[in-house]
């Protein structure tokens, strides 16, 4: 089997098994808006995308309550799933270059740091506004909503900012994405 195949597979089943129920949605929907951000996205792109947030798949994932600061949760939370992306990848015998790539991408999702992760961390942060808001809001409700959304919003780009507002969502969180982006 194609290494990259196999790589995509074996992230797909395994963020299957996430509790959180709307994972693998956001999994295909952060590649889709990689996709959108920048079609020509090569393979170690993409594998980042698809597997970002593996780590939240885990029995033993991460919990934010565990930490006092968020950054930091964040921070382990990518470097873990940086981890277990590398194993995947190694198993799949997918190119130790290309594998090395989609694992820095992961480490740096969530805060960027180059052209490359932070297209990463938009594509993300644009699946969240897109998909994950309403049962977000449905879970934690207005105020961590609104803290959620404006941690977001501070690490999207200009282009980013762009997309999210002209995205479409209820009265009720847009009211709460206007909030967040000022």
């Amino acid at each position: 089997m194609n290494p990259g195949r196999c790589a995509r597979q074996r992230i797909r089943r395994f963020i299957a098994r996430s509790p959180v129920a709307e994972d693998p949605r956001h999994a295909e929907n952060t590649l889709a808006w990689l996709l959108k951000l920048e079609p020509r996205a090569d393979e170690a792109l993409q594998l980042a995308a698809l597997a970002h947030d593996i780590e939240r798949a885990r029995p033993d994932r991460l919990r934010r309550e565990d930490y006092a600061d968020y950054d930091r949760f964040k921070a382990d939370h990518a470097a873990r799933g940086a981890l277990m992306l590398a194993e995947i990848l190694r198993r799949c015998r997918v190119d130790p270059e290309l594998a090395a790539e989609s694992c820095r991408l992961v480490k740096l999702h969530e805060t960027g740091g180059d052209p490359r992760s932070d297209l990463l961390r938009d594509a993300d942060s644009l699946s969240f506004f897109d998909l994950n808001l309403p049962l977000y809001h449905q879970r934690e409700g207005d105020e961590e909503t609104l803290r959620r959304c404006s941690w977001g919003v501070r690490r999207l780009s200009r282009r980013g900012r762009e997309l999210l507002s002209g995205m479409d969502h209820p009265p009720h969180l847009r009211r709460i994405v206007l909030k967040a982006l000022g």
